[in-house]
């Protein structure tokens, strides 16, 4: 059989930016877990969106190593499918598409644009879970193979925060430290038992794109030293973690972060959350799709 695909640049604002991520639509057609996980280790990229237009649930992610949570670079695209496919809501002005995660519900907003899908966002509540201790700034930056003065401990703290995942959030000074970090296996191996996530991200106030107001990297063990991997998986945390912090008054607050380094792709993601006392945060993740390609996988 044959299996249509569209390549998307996700959380771009020009061609050959943000996140690549292969669509697969398979109309009806069975694919167990096993031929997904199969066909995301074809395409090779972070992740692989599989739309089933007939089935109750019609989005999953994998990658090679099986199925995986929806990241924001993936609601984005199954977003933009879904809109070409005629999967979504036509609520006036956008159109709406709902995915189930974890027994939560996440709602996509899709503007209508001439000629196919427009800006995209998201919507979620955030239930957090927070975790104040962390090892202290020498072996952080001992970890990060990093000096200490390039750790900011001025207006943000490190911190876990759980939402989907337990995310080790590190503040950095500058976006350009961010970039020169890498993880150290030994010191970092040392922290293990202080410290309960192998993700870590970093940020840094300030921009390599020039037009956002975070700088932000994902880093784990299996992630190489010049591997900027898609941040959008930990959005939720890196959310929760801004409006955790003492000074971050009660209303809504909007920034944009950017991912990448020098020579690579970069992505811009916006996001937007409102804070409330005694209230679960609300927060909106969007940001562009570019339709780069489709073709045909011939599958066996």
């Amino acid at each position: 059989m044959s299996l249509a695909y569209s390549l998307l640049d996700v959380f771009a604002d020009s061609p050959f930016q943000g996140i690549q991520i292969p669509v697969v639509v398979h109309d009806g057609q069975p694919l167990s877990d096993e031929k997904k996980q199969a066909i995301a280790s074809e395409f090779a990229q972070t992740d692989t969106v599989f739309i089933d237009p007939a089935a109750a649930t019609p989005a999953s992610v994998f990658n090679s190593q099986g199925p995986c949570l929806f990241g924001a670079h993936t609601i984005l695209a199954a977003s933009y499918v879904a809109y070409e496919k005629g999967l979504v809501q036509d609520r006036g002005r956008f159109t709406t598409f709902t995915l189930a995660q974890q027994k939560q519900v996440i709602e996509s907003f899709i503007d209508k644009a001439e000629g196919g899908p427009g800006a995209i966002q998201f919507s979620r509540l955030l239930t957090p879970t927070v975790d104040r201790y962390t090892p202290e700034l020498p072996r952080l930056a001992a970890a990060l193979n990093t000096e200490e003065r390039h750790l900011s401990y001025s207006r943000y703290k490190p911190m876990v925060i759980s939402v989907d995942q337990p995310v080790l959030v590190i503040p950095f000074t500058r976006p350009e430290h961010v970039l020169a970090a890498s993880l150290n296996a030994e010191r970092w191996a040392a922290l293990a038992g202080d410290v309960y996530t192998a993700q870590l991200f970093l940020f840094a106030p300030g921009s390599i794109t020039g037009g956002t107001q975070f700088h932000g990297r994902l880093m784990n063990l299996e992630v190489g030293r010049a591997t900027f991997p898609p941040i959008g998986s930990v959005m939720p945390e890196f959310i929760a973690y801004l409006a955790e912090q003492p000074d971050t008054a009660d209303g809504t607050h909007t920034f944009a972060i950017d991912r990448g380094g020098p020579g690579t792709r970069k992505s811009i993601l916006h996001a937007e959350f409102d804070k409330r006392p005694g209230r679960e945060v609300r927060c909106r993740i969007g940001g562009h799709v570019i339709k780069m390609g489709v073709g045909e996988l011939l599958y066996p």
